[in-house]
């Protein structure tokens, strides 16, 4: 690897006269922000906060002017500025994520600092200034991902499962990241040249100035601090998994001033967060993506103090002292709570096809994210089920793939998928929708190339070339750390409300004084939201609603 670093600049910046990259501040802004903050000053060449930083502060710019730096194995690129009567930073400043580019002054500058909790004190009291602020750090961040300027890099063959863990990781937690093909793409070739690592010791993921060869999820969820600290912890709150639901109760919970942790088991927004397009939700009459809608719920739930923590999965529920919940997380750490809303979700089924295992994650996936569209750019792919979600992943990867195959085991859509979607697919010439036929197996050579589709009617099986297919059938509850304690229907749902009320096995409802809540469990107190309770109506808008009504429950029995 070089060791010389180059000093590069970027081919353009962000113009400082965009009010909403840059937006001013008047005088008696910033005097009122000065009431609040610290007032700081740095020397030419100083760096205000490095990239890569947790926590880095809040920066208001008094006088002076700084340049922002995306540093890089051997080299550094200058990719912005910013003057007198502006602030600093993307979301990485309001959510605590690793600082996505480096602050150094070009001349003396002076800033007023607000730490996390201060500027969440400030913007809580500021409305005006609140969403002014998580605008622009909207805005600066979905400009970095076009830019390419701070984000990782990850390089692997198309093949890797382990690279794609990775990637889904970093963009499910809304880390940007891009991915290059070794097999396909040159630029990826001359990364590794650059960092002499042989194109055998992939998948690499290039983070700032450091490189991690091979690593796997768990190690990526390490360096980046994803899991929350909070062994031992009390919380008025503890919400289990991070879907529309628990991202619905940690906003009504930290609203309500009730210190609330959210423990997700991989990343924020559940199924609906992997939907490229949710267009039936209230108050987005062209809809919203699920990563978009995935970030305004988190950094709402942020704004008001809730801790969210990341790969972090529960494992157990267990009666602990004072009364409390002990939820004990995978990672060896445990946390007591007075109330639990159990919004863990539910995951797609597998297929029952040969060979489907060895090529999940490798060419088969049960999600299609934004990015897989130019992935698949002029590639022949499936989609396997026939409701909205795998509509909605249809029509995306279609305005670039070759061809989609949607494969349905009925005789059609109309009873499975909403008409707007159905109508869109018919328009699509590229989308051939595959009916009576069943997936029956996955073939290829080091990674996937071929599938078989048996039609259900006469049994007979076409070999067709594929290059990902990705699977959307059915959903199985996820209650592995709450079936010992709670009470299952049939299906495996948790039964709450009357249905918590009328059990009579070893799990039932202890308390004569009262009937339990209507999304409350057999233990009082622990509440179940979305799609994990039996009965829910399997919609982004029910789910956003029994996570905002279950924190009203939980605020009730707190109350006593």
């Amino acid at each position: 690897m070089a060791t010389t670093v180059q000093q590069l600049r970027a081919e353009s910046f962000p113009d400082l006269a965009d009010e909403l990259m840059f937006p001013r501040m008047s005088a008696a802004k910033l005097e009122r922000l000065a009431e609040h903050g610290t007032r700081r000053s740095f020397a030419a060449g100083e760096t205000l906060y490095e990239q890569g930083r947790r926590d880095a502060p809040f920066l208001v710019i008094e006088r002076g002017r700084v340049r922002l730096l995306d540093r890089k194995p051997g080299k550094d690129i200058w990719i912005a500025v910013a003057d007198a009567g502006t602030f600093l930073g993307d979301i990485a400043t309001f959510t605590g994520e690793p600082a996505i580019a480096e602050c150094v002054a070009e001349e003396p500058t002076d800033v007023i600092a607000f730490d996390r909790p201060k500027l969440r004190r400030m913007l809580a009291a500021w409305p005006e200034m609140a969403e002014s602020v998580l605008r622009t750090m909207m805005a600066r961040r979905e400009w970095h991902e076009r830019s390419g300027h701070g984000v990782m890099r990850l390089i692997a063959p198309r093949g890797s499962r382990r690279a794609f863990d990775v990637r889904d990781l970093l963009e499910r937690n809304l880390i940007p990241v891009r991915w290059y093909d070794v097999d396909a793409d040159q630029e990826s070739a001359a990364m590794l040249e650059w960092l002499s690592i042989p194109r055998e010791e992939t998948p690499v993921l290039v983070r700032n100035t450091s490189v991690l060869r091979n690593p796997s999820a768990a190690q990526v969820a390490r360096e980046l601090g994803l899991r929350a600290e909070i062994d031992g912890e009390r919380f008025d709150v503890v919400v289990l998994g991070g879907g529309p639901a628990g991202l619905a109760a940690a906003v009504h919970g930290g609203a309500e001033g009730l210190r609330t942790l959210v423990a997700e088991a991989w990343a924020p927004g559940g199924q609906a967060g992997t939907s490229t397009r949710i267009e039936n939700y209230i108050g987005f009459p062209t809809g919203i993506s699920g990563t978009e809608l995935t970030r305004k719920a988190t950094l709402q739930a942020r704004r008001f103090d809730a801790v969210l923590s990341s790969f972090h999965r529960a494992v157990e529920l267990a009666r602990g002292t004072e009364g409390l919940v002990r939820i004990d997380l995978d990672d060896g750490q445990h946390a007591l709570a007075r109330t639990v809303v159990v919004a863990t979700g539910a995951r797609w089924r597998t297929l029952d096809a040969d060979n489907i295992e060895r090529f999940t994650g490798a060419g088969v996936y049960h999600a299609a994210m934004p990015t897989d569209a130019e992935r698949c750019r002029g590639q022949d792919v499936i989609v396997v089920g026939g409701g909205n979600s795998a509509g909605q992943a249809a029509l995306h990867l279609s305005r670039a793939a070759r061809s989609v195959r949607v494969v349905i085991r009925g005789a059609g859509l109309a009873a499975t998928m909403s008409r707007y979607l159905l109508e869109r697919i018919k328009a699509r010439p590229n989308i051939e929708v595959v009916a009576r036929t069943e997936l029956s197996a996955v073939h290829g050579n080091g990674r996937l190339e071929q599938a078989d589709l048996r039609n259900r009617d006469d049994g007979s099986v076409e070999r067709v070339p594929v290059f990902a297919i990705f699977v959307m059938v059915g959903a199985d509850p996820c209650t592995e750390a709450v079936r010992l304690m709670l009470e299952l229907d049939e299906a495996g749902y948790i039964r709450c409300g009357d249905g918590a009320a009328d059990c009579t096995g070893p799990n039932r409802w202890p308390e004569a004084d009262r009937r339990p809540h209507l999304l409350e469990t057999v233990w009082p107190g622990v509440f179940a939201a979305g799609d994990v309770r039996a009965g829910a109506s399997k919609r982004v808008a029910s789910a956003v609603g029994d996570g905002a009504l279950a924190v009203r429950f939980a605020h009730e029995v707190l109350q006593g």
